[in-house]
């Protein structure tokens, strides 16, 4: 459920118009905002009878983000990413 939200979350900052000879640009400081804002309501609003964050999940997500931002850079993100999931 999270990595939807955090799909949903970039999608704004990705859908960037621009002319079709250029590549589209990921505005990773503006995905990163509103994953942030995302996680901070998800922790501080009332969602429902028993429902709380995974906060490990959540700075996983937030560590991915970051990590786009700040750096350092994935050498294969899907390699990378796996290699800090924790196996449940």
């Amino acid at each position: 459920m999270f990595v939807s939200t955090a799909a949903v979350a970039a999608a704004p900052a990705a859908a960037k118009s621009s002319p079709a000879d250029e590549p589209l640009a990921i505005d990773h400081k503006g995905i990163l905002a509103r994953v942030e804002q995302i996680i901070d309501l998800l922790r501080t609003r009332y969602i429902c009878d028993g429902w709380k964050i995974d906060e490990d999940g959540a700075a996983r997500a937030l560590d991915c983000f970051r990590r786009h931002v700040h750096g350092p850079a994935f050498k294969d993100e899907d390699k990378d990413t796996a290699a800090h999931t924790i196996k449940r």
